[in-house]
């Protein structure tokens, strides 16, 4: 049964690429915070590869052109993050990157199944600013995503990676383009390698910025890799003289807050968007999630100490905010039931009796595993091929981009991809975080890399030289 159902598949992989052979229809467009005008199109492909007749659901897309009229045939495609970012939706964020690639290449931004356009498994954002206990509260949350679901005109089961990298195909062959680079961040990593892995013969270079490999057990990652990002922070403050003088012991105060988060706290802090007055049940689980978020930018956990500080002595609207700062922006773009369709079927599976021991051994727990284990009850799944778990050496070069302060996809991810890769190189920049891409020379040696299509005067010093933020001191402190 096994061989007949890739066989199967093997056919309608081939099927989808004829199917999209002749090139799209692109039209002007306009994406949210880019002054240049873009062309956008979509193909239509079957929502479930093993039934090509059945329903049909569109892939948006838009290129960026080139500026120079001789462009070079192999444009990069970009891919997002989450799992649940619309590319399009980023695109603001992500052009300057590729500053320099986009005189002679184009600049594809694909909105992978079930984000952007492209059959959003999307919960309706609400027409005023959602409440702290609704973004905080893990039932609420959890309770609003299964009454999203059950509204969403899709079959979850049909969203995974590996399916939606046979999209990505078809957008490149309704451009007409023989071969593509390809630039992923963070899950988008995921993707680019599950593309390589199908594709092979299609992919010139690959940019690879925080790597999510497929076999990561994501939930369980999270607590290991957050544990790690916030003991680094805490030791570089015991290290620091002033901050360890205006926060002294604030390693145990971390302990302390998640002690007493256990057994529940009540608190009242101002709305950071809205400035109203909220009182607020913080459990351990949500706690956890205001220690994580701001870690994710190293500019916001240089905060996080005074935050951690003000929490212990019973004011947490520092850390309120901290969090909010990063999540608010995130979620404009979120699909949510994409973001669960994929780690339900792709990584709570992979969170076997090891993942869950390593994840106990940190401060934060099983918290990240049963959140997505609440999530995942309502969320069906199909089986993942095991040969998506596996990164099989491919001919193209691979640039791995990693922060060292990266609470979600740290260097030993990177690293690890690296060494089952034919040809990569692994660049690590110590003091910055998630997405590194777009800062310092990073832009730089992203363009060098795809121009060549190799490594040649590659060099990840001008990384290893970015200063880590000085530590936040409160206004009008002059200790």
């Amino acid at each position: 049964m096994r061989s007949l159902r890739c066989a199967i598949v093997a056919v309608a992989m081939c099927a989808s690429s004829a199917a999209h052979a002749h090139r799209a229809a692109l039209e002007p467009c306009r994406l949210q915070g880019l002054e240049r005008e873009a062309r956008c199109g979509r193909v239509e492909v079957a929502e479930d590869p093993d039934a090509p007749a059945g329903r049909r659901i569109a892939i948006h897309f838009a290129v960026v052109p080139a500026l120079a009229r001789d462009k070079l045939p192999d444009p990069v495609f970009v891919l997002a993050g989450g799992p649940g970012q619309a590319a399009t939706r980023v695109a603001a964020q992500v052009q300057p990157v590729f500053a320099s690639l986009n005189a002679r290449r184009d600049i594809v931004y694909v909105d992978q199944r079930g984000t952007g356009k492209s059959n959003a498994l999307a919960c309706p954002t609400p027409d005023r600013t959602p409440s702290l206990a609704e973004t905080i509260d893990r039932l609420r949350a959890a309770e609003r995503l299964s009454e999203c679901l059950r509204a969403i005109d899709a079959d979850p089961r049909q969203y995974a990676t590996w399916i939606a990298m046979r999209d990505v195909d078809a957008v490149r062959a309704a451009l007409g383009v023989e071969r593509i680079n390809l630039w992923g961040a963070s899950y988008g990593t995921r993707a680019a390698l599950e593309y390589l892995r199908q594709f092979p013969q299609r992919v010139r270079a690959v940019v690879l910025d925080g790597v999510a490999p497929p076999d990561m057990a994501l939930p369980a990652s999270f607590a290991i890799d957050s544990e790690a990002a916030l003991s680094r922070l805490l030791a570089g403050c015991a290290r620091d003289a002033d901050c360890r003088a205006r926060y002294p012991g604030i390693d145990a105060s971390v302990d302390a807050l998640l002690a007493n988060a256990a057994r529940g706290l009540r608190v009242t802090v101002a709305h950071p968007l809205t400035g109203r007055a909220e009182t607020l049940r913080l459990d351990r689980a949500a706690l956890a999630g205001l220690l994580r978020a701001p870690l994710y930018a190293p500019p916001l956990a240089a905060v996080l100490p005074h935050a951690l500080a003000e929490a212990a002595g019973g004011e947490f609207a520092p850390l309120v905010a901290l969090s909010t700062a990063l999540t608010a922006r995130v979620a404009e773009s979120f699909a949510e039931g994409m973001h669960f369709a994929v780690i339900c079927a792709e990584d709570l599976p992979r969170v076997d009796a090891a993942a869950l021991a390593a994840a106990r051994a940190t401060r934060f727990g099983t918290i990240f595993i049963d959140v997505y284990r609440d999530a995942c009850r309502d969320i069906p799944v199909r089986a993942v091929p095991h040969a998506f778990y596996e990164i099989p050496p491919a001919d193209a070069p691979v640039l791995i981009l990693s922060g060292g302060a990266d609470p979600a996809t740290p260097p030993r991810h990177g690293e690890a991809v690296a060494r089952r890769l034919k040809r990569a190189l692994h660049l690590v920049a110590p003091n910055l975080g998630h997405g590194i891409s777009a800062q310092g020379c990073a832009p730089e040696l992203i363009a060098r890399f795809v121009r060549q299509a190799g490594f040649d005067g590659i060099d990840g010093g001008c990384l290893q030289r970015i200063p880590a933020p000085v530590v936040f001191r409160p206004p009008g402190d002059v200790r």
